[in-house]
């Protein structure tokens, strides 16, 4: 599958080299193509990665994943250009409160990228969960939520050739939740001094 990355940070940065790993074309879309960050990631995943415009990432993709800072989250998809029909992952999270008037990230996304499918995933844990998805015998989960069945099937997909145990959440309504998710992870991998190597699990039976 070919996926557009647009951002090359930890969570981008990660995704890819996993998704590259397994045999997935992924092309990373960043400010400057140039910097040391892109170019060391290039030489980390190998010929089955490129570097290039935002544009240029998100015309490549049949799958395109947002992972960039959620101030910068607006721009980028702007500079996307038509991802009409695209499957379109955002990952983002917003630290701060919402602005009045927004419900989720994940719902402004949607309203900047019209007639992308879009899906709220790979936003509720740290990126060394996603690159090392195993604790003993159980995957971490990946939580995620959208309105479009078959671009849901295609991220749990994604995240099961990589370990992670998708869960669906419901539609993209239900973002917020995923969002406040994340917040709770940050609250108790760091302020509450529980480090970085945490994971939330469905337990069933």
């Amino acid at each position: 599958m070919k996926i557009g990355i647009l951002g090359a940070g930890r969570i981008g940065g990660t995704l890819g080299k996993r998704w590259a790993a397994k045999g997935h074309a992924v092309f990373f879309g960043v400010r400057d193509a140039q910097s040391d960050k892109a170019q060391v990631l290039l030489k980390e995943i190998g010929p089955d990665a490129k570097v290039g415009s935002v544009a240029e990432a998100a015309a490549f993709g049949e799958v395109v994943l947002l992972a960039v800072p959620w101030a910068s989250a607006q721009e980028v998809v702007q500079q996307a250009g038509d991802l009409t029909g695209k499957v379109l992952i955002d990952a983002t999270n917003r630290m701060v409160s919402a602005s009045p008037g927004s419900a989720s990230m994940a719902e402004d996304v949607a309203r900047w990228a019209a007639g992308a499918k879009v899906v709220k995933a790979f936003n509720s844990s740290g990126f060394a969960n996603y690159a090392d998805s195993k604790y003993g015998v159980q995957n971490v989960d990946n939580y995620m939520c959208g309105d479009d069945p078959e671009a849901k099937a295609i991220v749990a997909e994604l995240s099961r050739s990589i370990g992670l145990d998708p869960v669906d959440a419901g539609p993209l309504s239900n973002a917020a939740l995923l969002e406040s998710l994340a917040k709770l992870w940050v609250q108790l991998a760091y302020p509450l001094g529980k480090g970085p190597r945490i994971a939330f699990k469905l337990m069933k039976r």
